[in-house]
């Protein structure tokens, strides 16, 4: 039985939002029903519209007319389990579709609203276009200095829609999870602003240390958008013309490559005796020029053959997403399928006993044919705020990755222990710690030596509690330190176990470390975002290399990382609708690779004459005219138009004819103004026009009104910052509600050992034997 067999669907919204959350409910068995207008849901333009509306039912309804709506409003109170919707709030009130009309008769109910910018701030008229979100909240900025231009950079991967749609399925699985515990249902509302919140790292903390006087601003601001790529995250270009992605960001890392990649003459230079850490800026760069040249002396190939043999470089090649289809670790691993005619998307992770399947395409149903179904209504129990409350994690994993995912589990709700070294997630000691604040939030922290065998001891104590495993070693190492699947399962069999790694268990990159630049290349996110790569047959001068490399690792930002968290986090929740429905715990497969496949799903699927991905152009604007950057005669703003009524209105604020509205017209017409006087003028038409260069995220998210008045941004304490203001929950179940800082490394272990049984004097022993740390 697939884990959400039990449940009906009504997807009530238009888009990729609803329609990958759909996708991910109908491939685990879910019965979900997609209400389509009767001229049709205007993004099924897109070639993706054929991988989102996958195992699904449809039926059409004209809201516009009250019988049409009687059918919708019977099919959910009567048939349904959940319903996610992108209807605007006026709509639902005015047509009796709202959360109080439907919940009033089934209490039970999960009820989910997705929006562009959620509806209670100065932003919520705005059309909730990825392009027009990203460029509100700053997100644009950070890709300054891709293109040959000052000025915000077009963010081409939907990263927004990637975290809003994982955010949406997870909090249906969860709430659907939680209603048969409790026979409650719940209400939550996401939005497209708060999916752009993962990819803030922390560094909203580090602005509220600076208005207190606690961190001094730097008196001269650097110009990241040129930085060079520090050595561990290095590109590179090969012998045969093509670019090849380092990213060993751990020191042992970089030590290896460095060891097995033959630089024993470079480094033998007098300059280059001590460690690569000491070096000077003069001996960095002198480095860095010899490292070009000395990794064009094989070729791709022949570099990725040995990587693969060595087992401990991380590196992989860039290629776009077409390339990635038939990437060997995507293939083996299962997230690439070919079904009905098309290559497309797997599944969103592999539980080993209760597998979903990639469904069929799409067919077309009526209200009369799905009303037989009759709704199984718990029996109210209990009442809980939040889905996962009474759910205990134990999460052993660094970095950022699945220790965000596992966050996110906590504002869910649930309990989350961290296991971490004994001398805490690296992370923390990684710019400040400001990204280790953001993925740590609402955690108990133990600190154990999991080499040992006390340590291992109190590792399966904890995993006798928990309902939820989460970590991400490289394939065997779990089984070295006593907490692999099947030493943790015989203590406790219904344990959901998640292994969140790089590469997956299958294929070349098995057993191989990866980071965050990896699948950024692998999976074709930062070739569409630069605009392709250079002809390998054209050779290039030490100038154009160094350039190069800045601008490939300028593009490879650090999204694959939160959007392999976003995945794992709708994966645990998985694994526990598959308890529920199988009786059973089970080991469960996520890694980056599939992840971020699932974060280019525009692409990610091949079919006869499929259009290209739309490329982004060579001054990193945007896609078109109707979609892309203008500098005004003050700022930038971004453009983003859609429907054929938007163009109407634009063609009429403007005074233009449309057919004749191409980019060097509209370019004249924006620099007439400032920015904020094109977002007054166009915004409040409610066009998607709006400021592109105004504040970066981590003060937008921090300051602006809109943001306060969503929640964005909630207050919480910190062990040594005391209250500050963190990120607001990715689903909102709760508007009035709390939520945990995080807390030091080490800063529950006394706690939880007196849980667990072990008295004051064991505690001390462990203690001095380095066994455990508490702080």
């Amino acid at each position: 039985m697939k884990p959400l067999e039990a449940y009906r669907i009504v997807e009530l919204g238009l888009g990729p939002v609803t329609g990958l959350a759909g996708m991910v409910l109908a491939d685990f068995g879910a019965e979900v029903i997609k209400i389509d207008p009767l001229a049709g849901d205007r993004f099924d333009a897109m070639p993706a519209s054929r991988l989102w509306r996958r195992g699904k039912q449809t039926v059409t309804a004209d809201l516009a007319k009250p019988e049409d709506v009687a059918r919708v409003r019977e099919l959910i109170v009567a048939t349904a389990d959940a319903v996610i919707t992108t209807l605007k709030s006026a709509k639902r009130e005015a047509i009796g579709l709202s959360v109080s009309d439907l919940t009033g008769e089934r209490p039970d109910l999960v009820y989910g609203v997705v929006t562009g910018f959620g509806e209670r701030g100065p932003y919520a008229h705005l059309p909730g276009y990825e392009g027009v979100v990203a460029a509100k909240s700053g997100r644009m900025l950070g890709f300054e200095g891709v293109a040959d231009r000052g000025g915000p950079n077009y963010s081409a991967l939907q990263v927004g829609t990637h975290a809003t749609s994982q955010s949406l399925a997870a909090a249906v699985i969860a709430a659907l999870d939680c209603r048969e515990r409790t026979g409650k249902g719940a209400q939550f509302e996401t939005s497209m602003l708060r999916g752009m919140m993962p990819y803030e790292m922390g560094i909203m903390s580090m602005e509220q240390l600076q208005d207190r006087g606690v961190l001094e601003r730097p008196k001269v601001v650097r110009d990241r958008s040129r930085s060079m790529p520090t050595l561990n995250y290095h590109p590179v270009r090969t012998k045969d013309g093509r670019w090849l992605q380092l990213g060993n960001l751990l020191p042992h890392l970089l030590d290896n490559f460095l060891d097995t990649s033959g630089f024993e003459e470079i480094l033998g230079q007098e300059q280059f005796q001590s460690e690569v850490s000491t070096w000077d800026h003069e001996t960095l760069e002198l480095f860095r020029d010899q490292m070009l040249g000395h990794m064009q002396t094989r070729t791709m190939d022949e570099w990725m053959e040995h990587y693969v043999a060595d087992g401990g470089v991380v590196a992989h090649p860039y290629q776009s997403t077409q390339d990635a289809l038939k990437d060997p670790d995507a293939t083996r691993n299962g997230h690439v399928v070919e079904k009905d005619g098309m290559v497309q998307l797997g599944l969103l992770a592999n539980l080993t006993e209760t597998p979903g399947e990639v469904g069929n395409r799409a067919r077309a149903s009526d209200f009369e044919q799905l009303r037989s179904r009759k709704v199984r209504v718990p029996e109210m129990r209990a009442s809980v705020t939040r889905p996962l409350e009474g759910i205990t994690v134990v999460e052993s994993a660094t970095i950022i990755a699945a220790p965000l995912g596992a966050a996110t589990l906590a504002d869910m709700g649930a309990r989350v222990i961290k296991i971490e070294p004994i001398a805490g997630d690296p992370f923390r000691s990684m710019f400040h710690g400001f990204g280790a604040s953001k993925c740590n939030t609402g955690k108990e922290s133990i600190c154990l030596d999991l080499k040992a065998s006390e340590g291992q001891q109190i590792a399966q104590s904890l995993a006798k509690k928990a309902d939820i495993w989460i970590h991400n070693y490289r394939m065997g190492v779990p089984e070295k330190l006593g907490i692999g699947y099947d030493q943790l399962a015989a203590l406790n069999p219904d344990l959901v176990y998640v292994s969140a790694n790089g590469y997956g268990p299958e294929g070349p990159g098995a057993k191989r470390p990866s980071t965050h630049p990896i699948p950024g290349a692998a999976m074709g996110g930062v070739v569409w975002q630069i605009g392709g790569l250079p002809d390998p047959s054209e050779p290039m001068e030490l100038p154009e290399l160094r350039e190069m490399a800045r601008k490939l690792l300028r593009a490879n930002e650090v999204n694959p990382d939160p959007n392999t968290s976003m995945v794992v986090a709708t994966t645990a929740v998985l694994g526990l609708a598959a308890r529920r429905s199988s009786g059973k715990g089970q080991k469960i497969f996520v890694d980056m690779f599939g992840a971020n496949a699932y974060a280019n799903w525009d692409d990610f699927l091949s079919f006869p004459d499929k259009p290209d991905r739309p490329p982004v152009d060579s001054e990193g604007y945007g896609l078109g005219p109707l979609y892309r950057l203008y500098a005004c005669s003050e700022g930038w703003v971004f453009l983003g138009v859609i429907s054929e009524t938007e163009k109407a209105t634009l063609a009429e604020a403007l005074g233009i004819d449309m057919q004749f509205a191409v980019s060097a017209s509209l370019e004249r017409i924006f620099r007439g103004e400032t920015a904020d006087h094109w977002e007054r003028k166009l915004g409040g038409l409610g066009l998607g026009c709006v400021r592109a260069d105004g504040l970066p995220p981590q003060a937008f998210f921090l300051r602006n009104e809109h943001c306060l008045a969503e929640n964005l941004a909630v207050p919480a304490m910190h062990p040594e910052w005391g209250q500050y203001l963190r990120n607001g929950p990715m689903v909102e179940f709760d508007q009035d509600g709390t939520y945990s800082g995080t807390g030091g490394a080490g800063g529950g272990t006394l706690a939880l050992l007196n849980e667990l049984g072990y008295s004051s004097a064991n505690i001390q022993d462990l203690l001095e034997a380095g066994t455990v740390r508490a702080t």
